[in-house]
């Protein structure tokens, strides 16, 4: 798979304000992730479901959310036009 541009710069865009992309790159590590192929695809190889906006991501996290008692973000995939819901490994904000 290859890293769109145009979804690399929207990718690393949402990750600010500036304070959000420090906390996230560099103090928890978990936004790395965006550039890893899992981040596109599920642990069975399958793609996971694509979310065609931003609000759709979003409503679908917290519902997700609500009905597992997990913290599910959202986030835009790198590789593809869209957005991926996952957990990151601490399961925190």
């Amino acid at each position: 798979m290859r890293i769109k541009l145009k979804n690399l710069y929207l990718g690393l865009k949402g990750q600010l304000p500036l304070k959000r992309f420090i906390k996230n790159f560099f103090v928890t590590r978990n936004a790395w992730g965006m550039f890893h192929e899992r981040s596109h695809f599920t642990r069975n190889g399958k793609a996971k479901v694509m979310y065609n906006t931003f609000e759709t991501a979003k409503k679908s996290a917290e519902k997700m959310s609500e009905k597992k008692g997990l913290h599910f973000s959202f986030y835009k995939c790198v590789f593809c036009d869209g957005y991926h819901l996952g957990k990151n490994r601490d399961n925190k904000d």
